[in-house]
């Protein structure tokens, strides 16, 4: 049993030394950012959600803040994607898209022009379970709006020196 602690031991020491750590929240490196949305937005949620843990903090108006994202539009699409030599569907394409830009109080260009973000995701369709599908579907919109947030939040990173 030593043996394999001493092994365990020696592969996490390994891992730590080549400089690997798991992701976690996207650091933005704003400290106060304010966030609108022109329509009902789920992955504006989703970013709120991801920076209350953080170290940047949401304000309330867009004067006190040193960054303003704003999400233009926001668009789900289910679209057939394979049909059965029978004619049947077999996969559908679920579409999450995001329109978004970020600006910088008293600076007249956008720092992130307006800007499209999507994802896509397949899912089978099954006449015989319809609502576990459509459970399934949600789960995979949620997966999307998640990945669509951490993606907005890791290109205000990049361009965290402009701000």
């Amino acid at each position: 049993m030593s043996s394999a602690r001493a092994l365990a031991a020696a592969a996490m020491t390994l891992v730590a030394s080549c400089g690997f750590h798991l992701r976690g929240e996207p650091e933005v490196g704003v400290r106060k950012l304010f966030i609108s949305a022109a329509v009902p937005s789920s992955v504006q949620a989703d970013i709120r959600r991801t920076l209350a843990n953080g170290p940047t903090r949401l304000v309330t108006t867009a004067p006190e803040a040193e960054a303003h994202l704003h999400i233009l539009q926001e668009g789900r699409e289910k679209t057939v994607y394979t049909v059965t030599g029978t004619g049947r569907v077999y996969e559908f394409q679920l579409r999450l898209f995001v329109r978004y830009e970020l600006v910088v109080p008293g600076r007249e260009e956008p720092v992130i022009a307006p800007t499209d973000v999507e994802t896509r995701r397949l899912i089978t369709y099954s006449a015989t379970a319809p609502t576990a599908k459509e459970a399934e579907e949600q789960l995979l919109y949620k997966d999307m709006q998640v990945d669509l947030a951490r993606q907005i939040l890791r290109h205000i990173a990049a361009v965290k020196p402009e701000i």
